[in-house]
């Protein structure tokens, strides 16, 4: 994958993101790798991917302790891929996190923006 020179998605890129599981690696305060699919991780807009935080899980608390996240979305027939870093803004429990989630079947999750710095295709 080559950096593009941008951090801004292109409406190409949106569809291909929100069209494909997307899966999400972060590392611990030793540097231990955690990666795995984020069924409910869309492009929100040009510049955020936001997911649904349910379980909590390891990957979650590398966010709140200020990993980094890379997260990428391939398509294995043609060989497309797109990878995307940022930082995670973490709602819990807030009018935000309420708005989205009211009409979801996941009440008590927490919503995780992740503001796009770099993007490679």
């Amino acid at each position: 994958m080559k950096k593009l020179d941008t951090n801004k998605l292109t409406d190409e890129q949106i569809k291909f993101f929100n069209e494909h599981l997307a899966y999400m690696a972060t590392v611990n305060k030793k540097g231990k790798p955690a990666v795995g699919p984020k069924g409910s991780l869309k492009a929100i807009d040009a510049t955020t991917v936001q997911y649904l935080e349910k379980t909590k899980s390891e990957a979650f608390a590398n966010l709140k302790n200020g990993s980094e996240a890379a997260i990428v979305v391939a398509d294995v027939p043609t060989h497309k891929a797109l990878r995307v870093r940022g930082f995670a803004e973490i709602h819990e429990d807030d009018d935000y996190a309420k708005n989205i989630l009211k009409d979801t079947k996941f009440p008590n999750a927490f919503v995780v923006n992740i503001k796009i710095d770099e993007i490679d295709a």
